[in-house]
């Protein structure tokens, strides 16, 4: 008897899940997943100590290729300093235009939707708008040096609310991205997730005069060398970036024999258009068998 190669795959999966709970989740299925996540608006993930984006939104990176690094692992900067900087799409927190005008990057699972065998990275803060946390201390999450007195976080400054934050932010007329407080974040702080959420007001209540400027997260740093381990959904291009999310795919196969889709992303173009995301076979440096991974149990 001739055994396809479709049949091969039906066998395997089969075998697999007759010893483990396992989930296959296919690249096509990848897009559909992150577009849910997009979609997804909700006010926190269960308390106002668990914030929105541990199940919702789309947690990305803008990264350059580089000879002297992977572009999934911090960068020799965002190792010294313990921050690693990353954007937050979703339906109510929209930007029009990629960290440094980037065409490419990747994207991380939430985390109670990532496969249970990957690493937790820590949200430490966020800031409505780009807050040029290269020139913060505190992993990037404390004051800017330009404005040591009034740029620390916002629990600190006694800033609380969505409205207080725009109200500090327009109290000057220039360098207000400096100027900006952070909203903590961190797993130790009290309420982590209804301060996130002020964050997302924020960005509302700037409307569409900052669309084309992103939000900034800053994530904890993670040691390089561990890339299985990293909870990475998908990498992903706008135009003029496929080729960039093309080596980078090729790149994360040939360290781990993982393959990781590539996902083209359409940014919206106003407060009333939305972002897509599309799986195209046409766009995979890499064809394989997709990758078992092993479900999460929170979801």
């Amino acid at each position: 008897m001739i055994t396809t190669h479709s049949q091969l795959i039906s066998t395997a999966i089969t075998l697999v899940f007759s010893t483990q709970s396992l989930s296959v989740v296919t690249p096509p299925r990848t897009a559909h997943d992150i577009t849910e996540n997009y979609f997804n608006h909700s006010t926190n993930c269960g308390s106002e100590n668990k914030p929105a984006f541990l199940c919702s939104g789309v947690l990305l990176r803008a990264t350059a290729v580089s000879d002297n690094y992977h572009s999934w692992d911090p960068s020799p900067q965002s190792l010294e300093s313990g921050g690693v900087s990353f954007s937050y799409l979703r339906k109510d927190a929209k930007f029009t235009r990629l960290a440094y005008g980037y065409k490419n990057g990747m994207i991380f699972y939430p985390h109670n939707k990532a496969p249970s065998d990957k690493d937790q990275i820590e949200v430490l803060c966020a800031f409505p708008v780009d807050a040029d946390t290269v020139n913060r201390e505190h992993k990037g999450c404390g004051y800017h040096a330009f404005y040591p007195a009034a740029s620390k976080s916002c629990r600190t400054m006694g800033i609380r609310t969505a409205h207080d934050w725009y109200q500090h932010y327009k109290s000057i007329d220039h360098n207000s991205h400096q100027h900006q407080c952070g909203f903590d974040t961190q797993e130790s702080a009290s309420r982590n997730g209804y301060y996130f959420l002020q964050s997302l007001e924020a960005r509302r209540l700037m409307g569409y005069k900052f669309l084309s400027t992103q939000n900034e997260l800053r994530l904890a740093s993670w040691q390089p060398g561990s890339p299985g381990k990293l909870p990475l959904q998908a990498f992903f291009y706008i135009d003029g970036g496929l080729s960039n999310a093309q080596h980078d795919q090729r790149d994360f196969y040939q360290q781990t024999g993982n393959v990781v889709p590539v996902i083209r992303l359409t940014l919206p173009t106003s407060l009333h258009s939305d972002a897509t995301f599309n799986y195209r076979a046409g766009d995979q440096a890499v064809n394989a068998i997709p990758t078992v991974s092993k479900t999460n149990i929170s979801g």
